[in-house]
């Protein structure tokens, strides 16, 4: 592809892995990154902290300048500029920048259009009012922020959705004194993450840091006077606040996909092969926007997360750069921390598995995070997944209050990416030391739990 023209549309994680790999393969390609915003290389993840003054200066959540890109990359990048069409058959683009429109041509085109918030179409009354945010881009954090300094301590926030943006946004809000309550519409907090039993548990924790808990109350409306939210509207009641902060609702931004007449798969999100090639030739797309393949069930999955899109990026750029690459599909591995408290998954729960089809087994125990001799013990709480029938892991969950739940959960996935069985976590040789781990590490105790109803021995394939 030497010389060619690439266009990127969106210069999110996944945007500008791909135009930074395919650059770096061929430093002749024109690589151009049309971004909306006046940020690239942005990292969403980071708003709760900035929210919280953990992050000092939302430069600080931009990995790289869009002058950086410029001046060391030679990438063209194009901030506070949207995409307003696109022409498969001509593969031109039409562009509205700070100098107006102009129209581009391209020989190679990525979509890297992320998600979007939900909440403008379900709540449109919230796009106008002053004390209720939702994220939009990077300078949502530097509105909810400015407002929520700008309260006196003590005062109400509301946090809508306990996901893992809104839970970080709770932990952020009382951090900066304020009073926050969390309305969930589900029975349980973070419904995506845990199953109902280590649910309470979080619940529990969350209500101990002085946070108010609402479950089971969907949001029928925000009551709005002199443009600012009074009270949202529950099945709960009517909540009144000083802030709003609605965390709840993505969805992939599929509207360029679709004015191309691009195939979008089962999840909504638009459908790319192993290379990330959509179904129009020379048209690549990458990140929230797009669905990947779950590598446990083998079916078609949207997955929003940062780890996801880079690699997407990586994989996109070097095939546009010249080289071959794949993105095999993941498993679904995520993590937040709330206060202390450290919540982390991967793969399915029991329910998801025996939706799919598995016959599934579980183990649940309570272990230590070091020698019981060690002080400063915590305790975690772990749950691991296997088939019934052949012994294969399918997905674990676990919290504590301590960063080393991440590790637990991140060797699950390891072998959930290889199709590892519940012998092959027995017999993976974790490291120890007292400080660290106890010697029988929760890990290798849930796997010998399991193994009570599979046996000793490795079933054959």
């Amino acid at each position: 592809m030497e010389g060619k023209r690439v266009l990127v549309v969106g210069g999110g994680a996944a945007g500008m892995a791909t135009a930074s790999r395919a650059k770096r393969l061929n430093k002749k390609l024109n690589v151009t990154v049309a971004e909306a915003s006046g940020w690239v290389s942005f990292a969403f993840c980071g708003l709760p902290y900035y929210v919280g003054c953990v992050v000092k200066r939302l430069d600080d959540l931009v990995q790289i300048t869009a002058e950086e890109f410029r001046s060391k990359r030679g990438i063209d990048v194009r901030l506070h500029t949207r995409v307003l069409r696109l022409d498969a058959s001509g593969r031109t683009a039409v562009l509205e920048g700070p100098n107006g429109e102009e129209e581009l041509s391209w020989d190679v085109l990525v979509l890297a259009t992320g998600a979007r918030s939900r909440a403008p179409k379900i709540w449109p009354e919230l796009r106008e009012a002053g004390n209720a945010f939702y994220i939009k881009h990077l300078d949502t954090g530097e509105e909810i922020r400015r407002h929520a300094l700008s309260l006196r301590e003590g005062s109400r926030a509301v946090v809508v959705g306990s996901g893992y943006v809104g839970l970080e946004m709770v932990e952020n809000l009382v951090e900066l004194g304020l009073r926050v309550t969390l309305v969930e519409a589900l029975p349980q907090v973070a419904p995506r993450a845990l199953d109902p039993d280590l649910a309470e548990k979080l619940e529990t924790y969350l209500r101990e840091k002085g946070v108010e808990v609402i479950k089971g109350a969907p949001v029928k409306g925000f009551k709005l006077d002199g443009g600012k939210v009074k009270s949202v509207e529950t099945d709960a009641g009517d909540i009144e606040a000083d802030m709003f902060v609605v965390g709840l609702g993505i969805e992939p931004n599929t509207d360029l996909a679709r004015q191309l007449g691009l195939e979008l798969g089962p999840t909504g999100a638009i459908r790319v092969d192993e290379r990330m090639r959509t179904s129009l030739e020379n048209v690549y797309a990458v990140g929230d926007a797009v669905e990947t393949r779950n590598l446990v069930t083998g079916k078609p999955a949207w997955m929003p997360f940062a780890q996801v899109a880079n690699k997407m990026g990586y994989v996109a750029g070097t095939n546009i750069g010249g080289g071959k690459a794949v993105f095999p599909g993941a498993v679904g591995t995520s993590t937040f921390k709330v206060f202390d408290m450290v919540v982390a998954r991967t793969g399915l729960s029991k329910q998801e598995a025996e939706k799919e089809g598995f016959n599934p087994i579980e183990a649940s125990l309570e272990g230590g995070s070091r020698a019981h001799y060690i002080p400063g013990r915590k305790r975690i709480h772990l749950k691991l997944v296997a088939d019934g029938d052949t012994g294969r892991l399918l997905g674990a969950q676990a919290l504590g209050e301590t960063e080393s739940v991440l590790w637990r959960i991140n060797v699950v996935a390891g072998l959930l990416t290889t199709g590892g069985t519940v012998w092959d976590l027995f017999f993976t040789d974790v490291g120890y030391a007292p400080p660290l781990n106890p010697v029988w590490d929760p890990l290798i105790v849930g796997a010998r739990l399991l193994m009570r109803s599979l046996g000793e021995e490795p079933r054959k394939a």
